[in-house]
């Protein structure tokens, strides 16, 4: 998980499985069309319109061991391809993880609630925050351009 969390309550046991992924809050009521999954054809995390389960969040994410070795591993292989061809990803890593969980499915997914921005305010479905954002300032770290 991102180190730029806070926990709020209890967060146990029940995270684990053999492959595990989490539903991205701004995302996990949205239609298909609205995933903000990577849609350039040259970048390996490409994901075509109207495809896709969910759209998760690469904060929190687990599994066994060879599971995240695998995962991650994919997502490093993809993003240095798209360095040969000079494509980076919209959501960078984020967007090679919802490729990678595109092909491989997860076995267990947490509800937003593992992962909640606060930003979102009051939700009648988000009952229990286990861990929440820390507000994160993309346009002094990284650019897209």
């Amino acid at each position: 998980m991102d180190v730029d969390q806070v926990f709020q309550s209890d967060y146990g046991l029940e995270t684990l499985d053999e492959s595990v992924a989490q539903l991205q809050a701004w995302f996990y009521k949205a239609d298909k069309e609205k995933f903000t999954y990577e849609r350039n054809p040259q970048s390996t995390a490409y994901i075509p319109l109207m495809q896709g389960d969910y759209y998760y969040h690469a904060a929190v994410f687990g599994g066994t061991p060879l599971r995240v070795f695998n995962l991650t591993r994919e997502c490093y292989e993809g993003i240095k391809k798209d360095k040969e061809r000079n494509t980076e990803a919209i959501w960078h890593d984020e967007s090679h993880l919802n490729k990678y969980y595109f092909i491989n499915k997860p076995t267990k997914l947490l509800s937003p609630e593992y992962c909640w921005d606060y930003k979102i305010g009051k939700n009648s479905d988000i009952k229990n925050v286990k861990l929440s954002w820390m507000p994160k300032k993309y346009d002094e770290v990284r650019s897209n351009s």
